[in-house]
């Protein structure tokens, strides 16, 4: 998925349409364990699916 953001941007589709899923960070589900939580966003709750605008506004850590 890193390789194809790029990629869908430099064919022209806009950031806010360009999604990507996180969901492989995710482990409780609740927020409770932290394991998801990237910046001030917890993807168990706020996702797991982010745009790539969204993506851009977190750490690049995720």
């Amino acid at each position: 998925i890193r390789f194809s953001l790029p990629v869908l941007s430099e064919l022209g589709f806009p950031a806010s349409r360009i999604l990507n899923s996180l969901e492989m960070r995710m482990k409780c589900g609740i927020g409770k364990c932290g394991r998801c939580n990237i910046g001030g966003k917890y993807v168990c709750k706020d996702g797991p699916v982010f745009t790539l605008e969204e993506l851009r506004h977190l750490p690049q850590e995720y």
